[in-house]
């Protein structure tokens, strides 16, 4: 809701006499938040009626509150119709949220990667695959991706293809690659794919470009054939860290589902050796895709630093979904968590900075963006999912006796993803 609408459902709440908009915007501007004091010298200065404090904090509370607001507005837009229980939307209640350390029993992740879901309408499901090295000033990077849309009609990046579910062996999916390959960007057009899964892989081909996935714990497989790019990138357990996070969670009556595999990797790309940290990934949502930042940044000795931050609205206004991460200290062998992490970037978007101060826990890390890509997704809304590769330039962590830099991890690099816009 617009500032100006904001204003005027108050008025009606409170029923204030008539008066300038501007006016009342100046006389309350430092009243926010809410102090008998401060109403009761708003009340003088415009002649309100007298009212008790409790009452309009009550009937301004779903006004003032943007989370409440937006929630509201959303839930009351997706009950207007028959969404089955989180139970019987999806068979994989038995994955409860959680990260795993290589020295853990951990659940195998082989039924969500090589298996399609029965998706509600505009539910979407897509597999990602996604490398990063640390050699170099702009390393190697490669990002693979394909999947689909419950819908008759979807449009990723200009392809249009119908992602319903499927009624024999095959889905209709897109399959995308791109790579900077240590000296240059390459990508491989997005083409339509048919996806074909069976117990020990799964694979997604198209016109000109194929992908697959196989194996099993400890040890898993990656290929790519393309004019553009091939690859085949064998994926091996890590020996110490986590290697599995399972994250399956409902907000705002809504169920979405990320599944990570994070090994280490070894193999070719157009030829050339390559070796480093990748992760196998499988996102189910039965949500639209709202706009985010996301990011995962690797370093030399193995530790890593992730997050998560998804909302609604514009950059400058906005209702914050999730704003969570964590960093992983190889020297500490443990896991810190953090909220509330700001992003800040050029208007280039090549130097980007994050930051969090928190009472148990403070950082603040600068990369440099080396090369981008943004596939489009259309029909039904519009998203623009700009993905950044980039390097590492500043790392100060400090969390209780963490006290960590950039010298003491070496090297780091990873992916910043800026996507905007909404997605039915």
């Amino acid at each position: 809701m617009s500032k100006d609408g904001v204003l005027a459902k108050l008025k009606k709440i409170c029923r204030l006499s008539r008066l300038d908009k501007d006016n009342l915007v100046k006389k309350g501007r430092d009243l926010i938040p809410v102090h008998d004091k401060a109403i009761e010298d708003l009340r003088r200065s415009i002649r309100l009626p007298d009212f008790n404090t409790d009452l309009i904090v009550d009937k301004s509370r779903n006004l003032i509150s943007q989370s409440s607001y937006y929630e509201a507005q959303f839930y009351n837009k997706i009950s207007r119709y028959s969404i089955p229980s989180i139970s019987t939307m999806y068979a994989n209640s038995k994955f409860k949220t959680a990260i795993y350390k290589t020295s853990e029993e951990s659940p195998c992740l082989n039924e969500i990667f090589y298996k399609y879901e029965n998706l509600i309408p505009y539910g979407k499901e897509y597999w990602f695959a996604i490398f990063t090295s640390v050699d170099g000033k702009k390393p190697m990077q490669l990002v693979s991706c394909f999947g689909r849309r419950n819908a008759r009609r979807s449009v990723i990046d200009d392809i249009e293809v119908s992602g319903l579910n499927p009624t024999g062996n095959e889905l209709n999916t897109v399959v995308g690659v791109w790579c900077f390959d240590g000296k240059k960007k390459i990508f491989a057009n997005t083409v339509e794919s048919r996806t074909v899964a069976d117990e020990q892989s799964i694979t997604s081909a198209g016109k000109g470009l194929s992908m697959t996935m196989s194996g099993a714990p400890p040890e898993y497989r990656v290929t790519i054939d393309s004019e553009e790019i091939t690859c085949d990138f064998k994926l091996i357990k890590p020996d110490t860290g986590y290697d599995v996070e399972v994250l399956n969670e409902l907000k705002m009556g809504l169920n979405y589902q990320v599944y990570n595999l994070y090994y280490d990797f070894e193999g070719t790309l157009n030829g050339k050796e390559h070796k480093g940290r990748c992760y196998l990934q499988k996102v189910i949502l039965s949500t639209p895709m709202p706009s985010w930042n996301w990011c995962r940044l690797i370093f030399k000795d193995g530790s890593f630093l992730v997050f998560f931050k998804p909302y609604i609205g514009s950059k400058e206004l906005n209702y914050v979904m999730r704003n969570r991460g964590w960093f992983y200290s190889a020297k500490h062998d443990r896991i810190i968590w953090f909220n509330n992490i700001d992003v800040y970037s050029d208007k280039k978007q090549v130097n980007w900075r994050f930051k969090c101060n928190t009472e148990g826990c403070s950082f603040d890390v600068s990369v440099r963006a080396y090369a981008d890509h943004c596939p489009t997704f259309r029909g039904a809304g519009a998203f623009d999912y700009h993905e950044f590769m980039v390097s590492v330039k500043k790392f100060k962590f400090t969390a209780g006796d963490v006290d960590i830099v950039l010298k003491d991890l070496g090297p780091g690099a990873g992916m910043v993803e800026d996507g905007r816009g909404i997605w039915i």
